[in-house]
């Protein structure tokens, strides 16, 4: 190997510093090397400091001097001790070589895991059987994976006494029994939670529950297995918003707006909610004022007039919309002109109806019966394992599957029986409904009302009451020729003609 020349040097007597002008010391030399000095004499290198400066083993012993030549001599030992070295790294390191350099590791223990930490050896990974991967911390399995899947023996992955998240399986029968997945700190968590109905066989449910500090649950929302959102409460037919145990009349269940402010609001209200007949919204009333609806604004509706329910007279029979018909002494509707007292117009298209009290007398709707239980499903294979974890969840299974498969027929024929008695008793609901319903009906008091009239009409005519054998008709007056006793008969005054059909203004004479 050739001496290096390269540059220039400055020395010093009796120091074993050497400074170089042009050199690079770092690149070709080391310790144990030789430095041919200015003043002959060969002195060993003890370190390279940087690629202009050296320091010797002994002090310079010729006289100070700068910009001087120099040589560095390679030592023979150099070779040696690179394959001394070499061969001690193998012999050192060809486990490491055949093992862990190509990823085989050995199997461990749950106490001390195949691949483990120096500061904290019995937490790591470790072979927890065929095809499972053990997750041991501190000398204590606290998961393991498998084809089937991640299981956590211990209520929390990341342990109970402080979580951000929480994902817990608690019970042995994890097919069937709720999982729960915890957000929260320490006992403080908000809790989601899924699962089976309480039969292990319906479809599931998903519930948004509280836990206190402490340890006590609290649901505050639900989806059940119908797909109805509760919330305040744990079962209903229809999505369902309840104020808590501690709500009382008066007092808000909903609000809804934006930022500026709230656009509706609705209250807890513990008086009637008016007819039992079918409609697309019902409100209670409340209690103490009586009122359902305060509005800031106008109410608008399609309607044309104001009605209200009137009772029938015995034998009055239906009535068509736009007809006039007359009210007897005892304030019943009656087609019969000798017994009316006044007369009145049927309303045709009403914007608001008062008067829906006549279905009040009626039992409450009939509840549907719970949905029709579902027929069990397939029967859980058997692992093909030897795993007692994975047997012991099998049996498990097993077992609630024979139990749904023996209670199955006896829930269905219950099912059958409720659903029958539910059907029944709702056709006779709505028979007695449609009874109630023919005893009244909706009499236009204001606003604008077809009336049926019989003969010609035109705009400013009034349309009176009239005998038709003993019935009772609607004909036209003119203004000109109407009489008193007319007048007070009279239904409206005629001020659009629409579709062949006088609308009138509705006037009770």
């Amino acid at each position: 190997m050739a001496w290096y020349r390269v540059g220039l040097v400055a020395v010093t007597n009796g120091s074993g510093t050497v400074t170089g002008n042009g050199t690079d010391f770092v690149s070709n030399t080391q310790p144990g090397e030789g430095f041919l000095g200015p003043d002959g004499r060969v002195y060993e290198i003890s370190q390279v400091v940087s690629a202009t400066q050296l320091l010797l083993v002994g002090n310079y012993q010729g006289a100070s001097a700068g910009g001087q030549s120099y040589a560095l001599l390679p030592t023979s030992s150099f070779a040696r001790d690179l394959a001394l070295g070499a061969a001690q790294l193998i012999n050192t390191f060809g486990a490491v070589r055949d093992g862990i350099g190509q990823g085989l590791v050995n199997g461990g223990t749950v106490v001390t895991p195949g691949l483990r930490f120096a500061a904290d050896q019995d937490t790591g990974v470790f072979l927890a059987g065929a095809n499972v991967l053990g997750i041991s911390a501190g000398g204590t399995l606290g998961a393991s994976i498998s084809p089937g899947g991640i299981t956590a023996p211990s209520a929390f992955i990341n342990g109970a006494a402080s979580v951000n998240l929480a994902i817990q399986k608690p019970y042995a029968n994890p097919g069937y029994e709720p999982a729960r997945l915890a957000l929260g700190v320490a006992q403080n968590h908000v809790v989601l939670e899924g699962g089976a109905q309480a039969d292990n066989n319906t479809p599931g449910y998903f519930a948004v529950k509280v836990m206190d500090g402490a340890g006590a649950v609290q649901e505050r929302m639900r989806i059940d297995n119908n797909g109805n959102l509760l919330v305040g409460t744990t079962g209903g037919g229809a999505h369902t918003m309840r104020r808590g145990a501690s709500g009382s009349e008066g007092q808000p269940i909903l609000s809804i707006g934006y930022a500026p402010g709230e656009t509706a609001a609705f209250f807890a209200e513990a008086g009637t909610a008016g007819s039992s007949a079918r409609a697309n919204l019902k409100l209670n009333a409340s209690a103490q004022s009586g009122r359902s609806i305060n509005a800031g604004g106008t109410v608008n509706a399609s309607g044309a007039d104001y009605a209200e329910y009137m009772k029938k007279a015995e034998g009055c029979g239906p009535i068509a919309k736009g007809d006039v018909c007359g009210v007897d002494i005892d304030g019943l509707l009656t087609r019969s002109w000798a017994a009316a007292m006044s007369f009145v117009v049927k309303s045709t298209d009403p914007s608001l109806v008062g008067g829906d009290v006549w279905a009040q007398h009626l039992d409450p709707e009939p509840t549907p019966p719970a949905p029709e239980p579902a027929a069990p499903d397939n029967a859980p294979t058997m692992p093909d394992t030897d795993d007692v974890a994975a047997m012991a969840q099998w049996q498990s299974e097993a077992q609630a599957h024979d139990a749904r498969v023996v209670s199955y027929p006896a829930a269905y024929r219950q099912w059958v029986a409720d659903k029958a008695a539910f059907d029944a008793a709702h056709q006779a609901w709505e028979a007695e409904l449609e009874t109630a319903r023919r005893c009244v009906d909706r009499i236009a008091f204001c606003g604008q009302v077809p009336v049926n009239v019989a003969g010609d009409f035109a705009v400013g005519d009034y349309i009176i009451a009239a005998a038709n054998g003993a019935g009772i008709q609607a004909i036209a007056i003119a203004e000109a020729a109407i009489t008193f006793d007319q007048y007070r008969r009279r239904i409206g005054k005629v001020w659009a003609v629409r579709d062949g059909r006088a609308w009138v203004d509705v006037q009770h004479g």
